[in-house]
């Protein structure tokens, strides 16, 4: 009778062990999801209940869910494609990321070679950018005291500067932010080419009516570069190009 007892005892035992590791094993597969998952299922508008059956079930494809979300499925949909997902049987949790491997460094790619330079010199520029509005307004401009032209084979003009130096001023009704340098100009047959002062070799350089290349101009936008070079032979250069 002892023996029946004994062995009674030793069963229970054995039953509640396995419910204790049965309720380990669930717990951590309510823990499957982590934090920062949760809280960009929760961020997304997903619904509680919607991640309450994602945990439960042990679903971890946390960026499928929250694109599906993003764009407009409501949860029953997303509960639906969830559901399907685990008939399917591919949307375990997936495995953790393995620390990444250090990088070889590589050699630094060498810049594009430019075009072989014409001529160059230096300048006094101011940069103008209009927009069409019925009258012409000054959208952004920005004057250098001390740039370098560089005329490019390919009838392009190259205007670079220490940023620095260069000052911006806005529109009428814009926020001026300073131009890029280096700042490129494709000559175009349309572009004119005006003189202001032959004594300090002043001109101005407008797109024209069907520019194309740099800088971008349309019907509602054209540039204006207002130049005072060293060298005389910059507009005479130039001018050579457009007619090319």
């Amino acid at each position: 009778m002892r023996n029946l007892t004994v062995i009674s005892g030793m069963k229970t035992k054995c039953f509640f062990l396995i419910g204790a590791i049965a309720l380990v094993s669930s717990g951590a597969a309510l823990a499957a999801l982590t934090t920062e998952e949760l809280t960009r299922l929760k961020a997304s508008g997903l619904g509680e209940d919607v991640i309450r059956f994602m945990v439960e079930s042990d679903y971890a494809n946390v960026d499928r869910v929250v694109r599906l979300k993003e764009a407009g499925f409501a949860d029953e949909t997303v509960s639906s494609v969830i559901r399907n997902d685990l008939k399917a049987g591919g949307q375990a949790k997936l495995p953790a990321p393995q620390p990444e491997q250090p990088r070889q460094a590589q050699p630094a790619a060498e810049p594009a070679a430019e075009a072989a330079v014409i001529m160059q010199t230096s300048a006094k520029v101011r940069i103008e950018q209009y927009w069409v509005y019925g009258e012409p307004v000054v959208q952004n401009s920005q004057d250098i005291q001390n740039a370098t032209i560089s005329l490019l084979q390919g009838r392009r003009l190259k205007i670079e500067w220490d940023t620095s130096k260069g000052v911006s001023t806005p529109g009428n009704f814009f926020r001026g932010k300073p131009f890029a340098s280096p700042f490129y100009w494709d000559l175009d047959k349309s572009d004119g080419l005006y003189s202001v002062n032959p004594k300090d070799n002043s001109f101005i350089l407008k797109t024209g009516y069907s520019h194309r290349g740099r800088p971008t101009a349309d019907k509602s936008h054209y540039w204006m570069v207002h130049l005072t070079p060293q060298s005389p032979d910059l507009a005479k250069k130039i001018r050579e190009s457009l007619a090319e």
